[in-house]
């Protein structure tokens, strides 16, 4: 799978074999923002020689790091998630398909990206990139996505020409949230749920190249916060009772576009609640650890579309 970015901020993507072996941009992405680098260890030696200064340097290992945050669109999540440490299952056919990803534990994943990033009309080309953690969230209605890329090395590339997608992003109106799941509540009026695989580059003695031989997860972490109205002292008194609950949050424009987030076992980590004036609303700040079940996974990520990756 290929991931790349064009000229003057394109940014476009590719799905590849773990090998590393970059390929050129199959689709192509607006964004928002990213940070993706180049970080290089380099050892400055101070040898003993009669002078307090640097001596010489040494290449050290090297990888791929940053982060890039964009509008969480059907067509676009699921690159990601072949990167991400999850076994997806693509069902459907033509125009209308559903990617649905449940988080495993290999230690590696079974999908890298090529990324290309062109800025200013400068190429750069990033590969076995994977997706060390993602968050989806809200900004002024619209559904956002950012993944902290962790990658192996970086490429030398031509200037690619980008094909732009037409989709349109999830925005007011479009939401449904069930707390617990199948009961429809309607004041949540933003969230944030973060998966993060702590993924780290790993090195190995070799004759080609400083960078990442590959990329390992880690300990898994998945948390989900949520802003909404004080009701009543129930779901409160729950929290300090650790009661588990199934949460489900769909973004959906019809039938066949939509992306839905099911965490079947969260209990309240933090419950804050205030009140800053006379008159205010009573607000409750909760925020959720996500466990695995005794049959259920963490969590569940299931995306309808009319992108088909092959």
């Amino acid at each position: 799978m290929a991931f790349g970015i064009g000229a003057s901020g394109v940014m476009g993507i590719a799905l590849e074999a773990v090998s590393g072996t970059y390929v050129a941009p199959t689709k192509y992405v607006p964004f928002s923002e990213e940070g993706l680098q180049y970080q290089q260890d380099t050892n400055w030696r101070r040898s003993i020689r009669n002078s307090p200064d640097v001596n010489f340097a040494v290449a050290g290992n090297a990888h791929i790091e940053g982060d890039v945050s964009l509008d969480a669109t059907d067509d676009v999540i699921p690159y990601f998630m072949y990167a991400s440490r999850m076994d997806v299952v693509k069902t459907g056919s033509t125009p209308n398909y559903t990617y649905a990803g449940t988080p495993t534990a290999v230690a590696t994943p079974a999908k890298t990206m090529s990324i290309t990033v062109v800025r200013n009309g400068q190429v750069f080309g990033y590969t076995g990139c994977v997706v060390g953690s993602f968050t989806f969230g809200m900004d002024d209605g619209t559904l956002t996505y950012q993944a902290s890329i962790v990658g192996a090395d970086e490429t030398t590339q031509s200037n690619p020409t980008p094909t732009w997608p037409t989709t349109t992003p999830f925005g007011a109106g479009m939401y449904s949230v069930e707390i617990p799941t199948a009961s429809v509540i309607t004041e949540v009026d933003t969230f944030e749920w973060q998966v993060n695989d702590n993924a780290e580059p790993q090195y190995r003695m070799k004759s080609t190249g400083r960078g990442a031989m590959f990329i390992k997860f880690g300990e898994r972490e998945v948390t989900l916060s949520v802003e909404r109205d004080f009701q009543t002292r129930a779901d409160y008194d729950a929290f300090k009772a650790m009661t588990a609950q199934s949460i489900q949050i769909t973004a959906s424009k019809g039938a066949n576009n939509s992306i839905v987030f099911l965490m079947p076992v969260s209990i309240k980590d933090t419950y804050e609640v205030n009140l800053s004036g006379q008159g205010d609303l009573v607000r409750g700040s909760v925020a959720y650890q996500n466990m695995v079940g005794p049959a259920t996974a963490t969590y569940t990520l299931t995306v309808k579309t009319q992108e088909n990756i092959v």
